[in-house]
């Protein structure tokens, strides 16, 4: 299963809970998804900068089976190429996201972070999972049961000559 059925499956059996609980210390906009270039002119680039934190219904819920321990892995979409159940047909991945050795087990935000390259101004959406059981690569990276997981509200804006901080929240625990 693919990253974006684990988006799709996770999306549909929890539609209803498919928002952000109040506890949880994701940062979220109200963007319209669509990469703006007409602010920003063509060609106009920034970074973001990634930080990792769980919600806490994550954090205490009961099909988490391994410490907050372990790799981050996902990819950066356009907010457009989005939907609820995840990357809409055709949508390529901006840039990919690899970070080992994130701890979250008493931290609330990771103090490792990653920084993309310079890419286009723009609406974007991180998706991704949190590899807390080592088996990334023997799962043709995805997910497996008790991995947290995104949901599809990850959205921040890259301003262009700027690095955008943003706090990913792994939300949803997969399986």
């Amino acid at each position: 299963m693919s990253l974006r059925g684990v988006v799709l499956f996770a999306c549909t059996a929890l539609a209803s809970a498919c928002a952000a609980d109040d506890d949880s210390p994701a940062n979220s906009s109200d963007s319209s998804g669509a990469a703006d270039e007409s602010s920003t002119g063509a060609g106009a680039t920034g970074t973001v900068t990634l930080s990792f934190s769980v919600s806490n219904g994550v954090r205490m819920g009961p099909t988490l089976e391994d410490p907050l321990m372990g790799g981050v892995y996902g990819d950066l979409y356009l907010t457009s190429d989005v939907a609820l159940t995840g990357p809409v047909d055709g949508a390529v991945a901006i840039e990919s996201v690899a970070l080992e050795g994130v701890d979250l087990t008493t931290a609330e935000t990771s103090t490792g972070t990653w920084t993309s390259m310079p890419i286009p101004a723009g609406d974007y959406t991180f998706l991704g999972m949190f590899d807390v059981d080592g088996n990334f690569e023997t799962t043709d990276h995805n997910p497996d049961s008790g991995d947290p997981v995104t949901l599809t509200n990850q959205d921040f804006v890259i301003e262009a000559g700027q690095d955008t901080p943003f706090l990913v929240a792994f939300e949803l625990v997969f399986g």
